[in-house]
C-alpha cells in the first residue's frame, strides 16, 4: 500500500466527499462510494472543499452507488458514513469488496463492531479530528483541527503507516498510533460532553467556557466516563480531558455539535456510540461503575431524537 493505492471512500458526505476530493486533487486514486441515493448513476462530480486557510480546491470526483461495485481493484477502504448506518452497509460491503483493509473513520465507542461481526479481519480505527460541513451541492468548509490518528489494536505497525500513507493529504493528515484504544476513548469522552449537554441547551460548542453552570456539568460526565475508561485499564487525568475540552469550547462560538445538527435535520443521531455505550459498558463492569449523569443524559438525547422523528 502506498499513495497509488486505491482508496474507496464510502459514505459522500461532509467529511467522505471532502476526503475524496482531496485525494483526487493529489493525483490519488480515489472513488465516493454512496450507500443511499441508490438509484443515481455512478458520476463523474465537481467537487469544491474550501479549508479554513487558502483558497478553494477543486477536484474531480468519480463517485458510485455501493449496488453498482463490481470486481474492484484491491485497495482501501475509509468508511465515513454515519455510525447508525454501519450494521447496514457492514454485511454489503464485505459481499462486494471482499476482505480488504477497511478504516473506520468515525467517532465514538464500538463503531468498529458491525465490520468485524461481517467478516473483515483487518479493521482500523480512525479518531477524526477534523470537521465538514456541507455548503451547497458539492460544496464543502473543511476544517483540520489536528492530525487524525490511525490504529488498529495489535495491528502491524508497518501496515498501519502504509494506511496512513495512502490516506493522508497536505490538508486532511493522518497519523499513525499503537494506541488507538487511548485516543478513541480520550474523543468519547470529551464528545459524550459536548454531544449530550449542547443538544439539551439548544446552544454552540462555546457554551463551556462562557457559562459555568454548563462546564460543571461537563465536568461530572467527563469524571464519570473516564471512571469507566480507567477500569478498563485506560486511565485519564481529569485535569487533561477538561483542559481539551475548555480548548475545543474556545475555538468553537457559534459551532453546533454533530448531535444537535442531527436533530434539527430530524436524523437518528450517533448517541448510542457515546454516553449510551459508555453507560453500557459502566453496567458490564463488576460491581457496576456509577455513570448515572452519562446516562441520563444520553436518554435525553435520545429521546429528544426520537420525538422530532415522529
Amino acid at each position: 500500500m502506498d499513495a497509488t493505492t486505491p482508496v474507496y471512500v464510502v459514505g459522500a458526505g461532509a467529511i467522505g466527499m471532502p476526503l475524496a476530493a482531496l485525494l483526487s486533487a493529489q493525483g490519488r486514486p480515489a472513488l465516493a462510494v454512496r450507500t443511499s441515493a441508490r438509484d443515481r448513476p455512478e458520476d463523474d462530480i465537481a467537487v469544491t472543499v474550501e479549508p479554513e486557510d487558502g483558497g478553494p480546491i477543486e477536484a474531480r470526483v468519480r463517485a458510485i452507488p455501493l449496488s453498482a461495485i463490481r470486481d474492484p481493484e484491491p485497495g482501501i477502504l475509509a468508511v465515513a458514513i454515519k455510525a447508525t448506518a454501519n450494521g447496514a452497509v457492514a454485511q454489503e460491503l464485505w459481499q462486494r469488496f471482499g476482505d480488504m483493509p477497511l478504516v473506520v473513520m468515525q467517532n465514538g465507542l464500538g463503531v468498529e463492531r458491525p465490520f468485524t461481526d461481517a467478516g473483515f479481519t483487518t479493521v482500523y480505527r480512525c479518531v477524526l479530528y477534523a470537521t465538514g460541513q456541507t455548503l451547497g451541492e458539492h460544496t464543502y468548509r473543511f476544517r483540520e483541527v489536528a492530525e487524525s490518528p490511525v490504529g488498529r489494536a495489535g495491528g502491524n505497525a508497518a501496515e498501519t503507516a502504509a494506511i496512513v500513507q495512502a490516506l493522508s493529504t497536505p490538508r486532511f493528515r493522518f497519523r499513525a498510533t499503537d494506541a488507538i484504544q487511548r485516543e478513541a476513548w480520550k474523543k468519547a469522552i470529551i464528545n459524550a460532553a459536548f454531544n449530550s449537554i449542547c443538544p439539551l441547551l439548544d446552544v454552540d460548542n462555546g457554551i463551556f467556557h462562557r457559562d459555568e453552570q454548563a462546564a460543571r456539568i461537563a465536568e461530572t460526565v467527563v469524571a464519570e466516563s473516564r471512571a469507566v475508561a480507567a477500569r478498563l485499564g485506560i486511565p485519564f487525568e481529569q485535569h487533561e480531558l477538561m483542559a481539551q475540552l475548555m480548548r475545543i469550547s474556545q475555538g468553537s462560538d457559534g459551532q453546533l455539535i454533530s448531535t444537535l445538527q442531527d436533530i434539527r435535520a430530524n436524523r437518528e443521531t450517533e448517541i448510542g456510540y457515546l454516553n449510551l455505550e459508555i453507560a453500557r459498558l459502566a453496567a458490564g463492569l463488576e460491581p457496576p461503575e456509577d455513570v448515572r449523569t452519562v446516562r441520563v443524559l444520553g436518554d435525553m438525547v435520545a429521546a429528544k431524537s426520537g420525538i422530532t422523528r415522529r
